[in-house]
């Protein structure tokens, strides 16, 4: 368990509702099929082709470029929705 950290505010750390941590995994799920939509979409515009499967014989540099924009933009949506519902509340960022 983390001990309880202040704010730098000086304000004491709330735990975030039921309703939060509800809202914020919903918002989260959204967030990541919508940006897995949009840059499957962008990647079929740039590249003209779809994208690469796990078991599709494709270059092993265009599997890895795929991997790290869906992994890139899906995590960052997903944090970014949560901490747009329920802020971090504890210790540094």
């Amino acid at each position: 368990m983390s001990k309880k950290v202040p704010q730098p505010d000086g304000s004491k750390t709330k735990k975030p509702s039921m309703a939060q941590n509800l809202g914020a995994l919903v918002l989260g799920l959204l967030a990541v099929k919508l940006a897995s939509y949009i840059v499957t979409t962008l990647w079929r515009l740039v590249t003209r082709e779809e994208p690469p499967q796990v078991d599709q014989a494709v270059p092993i540099g265009k599997k890895a470029a795929w991997l790290a924009l869906i992994g890139a933009a899906t995590g960052a949506s997903r944090q970014a929705a949560r901490d747009i519902i329920k802020p971090p509340t504890e210790g540094p960022a």
